[in-house]
């Protein structure tokens, strides 16, 4: 399994994988049923993925002392909440004591044209100003990872709000969200609320 280095401010808070062999072996027959109940083999491996991420985010914070001991019901783990993401061959978790979300995004061509889909008017103009490349994923990434932390209960991506604050070196900074771009992935985390 292979490990990208995200930001220390993170505190610890999310983790992304990549090239997670023997997945099969971190998981409980009940769970393996649960993912057996996906059609295609690739919705599978992504499920596997993205728990195992949690799990190994758990085991590391004192959550869990083995993956197996470590169930995500409805976007919680025991008292803390989780909030999943992949993107092949990646694959990515968040746990805090709050509401979190996270998104993790290969990068790939996206058309700007497609902004007015998910992006405000304002959040549109935002992103234009930016000059960080791959911009329009810095913005998906974000509204995905605020998303998440609402639990999905915002019907459209559009009506979840983000306000950029700044561009850092290597992401963006939003009232709610950041972004980094580490190695070929965008990772947006969503920010405490306290």
């Amino acid at each position: 399994m292979k490990r990208l280095w995200l930001p220390e401010e993170w505190g610890g808070r999310a983790i992304v994988l990549r090239d997670v062999e023997r997945a099969d072996e971190w998981f409980t027959a009940d769970e393996l049923r649960d993912a057996d109940q996906f059609r295609l083999e690739k919705r599978r491996n992504e499920w596997k993925l993205s728990r195992v991420a949690a799990k190994q985010l758990a085991m590391e914070r004192g959550i869990a002392p083995h993956p197996r001991a470590c169930r995500i019901e409805d976007r919680k783990l025991g008292d803390s909440f989780v909030s999943l993401s992949h993107s092949t061959p990646y694959a990515a978790a968040a746990i805090d004591r709050q509401p979190v979300g996270i998104d993790v995004e290969t990068l790939r061509p996206l058309s700007e044209r497609a902004a007015h889909f998910f992006l405000t008017e304002r959040e549109e103009e935002e992103m234009r100003g930016c000059r960080i490349q791959h911009r329009l994923l810095h913005f998906w990434s974000a509204k995905e990872a605020e998303w998440k932390r609402h639990g999905g209960a915002i019907e459209t991506m559009k009506r979840v709000p983000i306000a950029l604050q700044r561009e850092t070196g290597d992401g963006l900074l939003f009232d709610r969200v950041e972004t980094r771009l580490i190695v070929d992935v965008i990772v947006a985390l969503t920010r405490p609320t306290s």
